[in-house]
């Protein structure tokens, strides 16, 4: 048994873990899945400056998009392949997403246990009601609780009062949804913040707000794509001072947060170290229907890893498995986008797409 851990988010990988007992490595091997990531389209109300989408996919025009259908189609196939948990957070915003409510509905109805990111602007209380009665935990991701610098980040105005209405409403809606049990403490509301260069303090008052208004609270480094490469002097250094102390960058989720959203204790029996469950242990599917590396990357292979309209599904899950393995084999951290040798295993699955003429069996 791992170390324990007082606050768990529900949904993620150390919740299957260590409250629902999964062993994650054990499910793979016998070719189930264990996470489902389904992103919406590039679509966002924001410009941040940590944002993964690179500008030139915001020129997206509604092409191709699943449709609601479709959407409960691989649904279906994902659980029929032994998934359990959704994750809706990738691509864009999705609550501007006009299947996200069907879309969760279904999963629900399914079994499934959603885990919903969002930036906040555009939940109505509705949308935050269904949530809440759909089995979904909900994520905010935050930058800052002072209005001018939030804005400042992201470059909408009128967005910080919108979140935070929705953020106060989900706190009301949430507060008596926690579940307590054994040594844990389950929640199903959460932010989350992107660690910057300018934004220390920031996550630390976001840490409070949680754990004054009883959320949960996850952080992570800044991610090396989209348009955080436009703005280099935000990149944190290899070690991170926190409160006095130096931290290795890749510990700041667990040193910083109360733990983190999709570090796997199960990955480390396989790989040698912590990574992103959700990754290596999920299915990761674009708004188009295109298998990606992971939910924020895998964009340039435009598709020819398979697509679920046209590969057979067992073929997508196996396909997955092979890059997931060899992915966290060929870099060093938690995370592909946030790592240093990620544009060196991307180069070389292209190279090895352009080669084939198709989606690569092997490396």
């Amino acid at each position: 048994m791992m170390a324990t851990l007082s606050n768990v988010l529900k949904s993620s990988p150390y919740y299957l873990e260590e409250v629902l007992g999964y062993n994650l490595n054990e499910r793979a091997q016998e070719g189930k899945l264990s996470f489902l990531l389904l992103n919406q389209p590039p679509v966002c109300d924001s410009h941040c400056r940590r944002c993964f989408m690179p500008d030139y996919r915001r020129a997206f025009r509604g092409r191709d998009t699943l449709s609601l259908d479709e959407s409960v189609s691989v649904l279906e196939k994902a659980r029929s392949h032994g998934a359990l948990c959704l994750e809706i957070s990738g691509e864009g915003e999705p609550a501007l997403s006009k299947n996200l409510p069907g879309i969760l509905k279904a999963a629900d109805s399914l079994g499934y246990l959603t885990t919903l990111i969002t930036n906040g602007h555009d939940l109505d209380f509705g949308l935050i009601d269904l949530c809440a009665v759909s089995n979904v935990t909900l994520v905010f991701s935050h930058f800052s609780l002072d209005e001018a610098r939030y804005e400042s980040d992201n470059r909408l105005p009128g967005s910080f009062s919108r979140k935070q209405r929705n953020l106060y409403h989900a706190c009301g809606v949430y507060r008596d949804l926690a579940e307590s049990t054994g040594c844990y403490d389950v929640r199903r509301l959460a932010i989350h913040a992107t660690l910057q260069s300018d934004n220390l303090q920031d996550a630390m008052d976001l840490r409070d707000f949680c754990h004054d208004n009883g959320l949960f609270f996850s952080v992570a480094p800044l991610a090396q794509t989209g348009c955080a490469l436009s703005h280099p002097g935000m990149v944190l250094g290899q070690l991170v001072s926190i409160a006095g102390e130096l931290v290795p960058l890749e510990q700041v989720p667990l040193k910083l947060g109360d733990n983190s959203i999709i570090h796997s204790h199960s990955s480390k029996r396989e790989v040698g170290r912590e990574v992103c469950g959700t990754c290596l242990y999920g299915l990761n599917i674009g708004y188009d229907g295109a298998l990606l590396l992971d939910a924020h990357s895998g964009y340039e292979l435009s598709g020819h890893l398979g697509n679920v309209r046209t590969t057979p599904f067992n073929e997508l899950v196996r396909r997955q498995r092979s890059f997931a393995l060899e992915l966290f084999r060929s870099i060093d951290g938690f995370c592909p986008v946030r790592d240093p040798k990620w544009p060196d295993f991307l180069g070389k699955v292209i190279a090895s797409v352009l080669k084939s003429e198709g989606a690569p069996r092997s490396f």
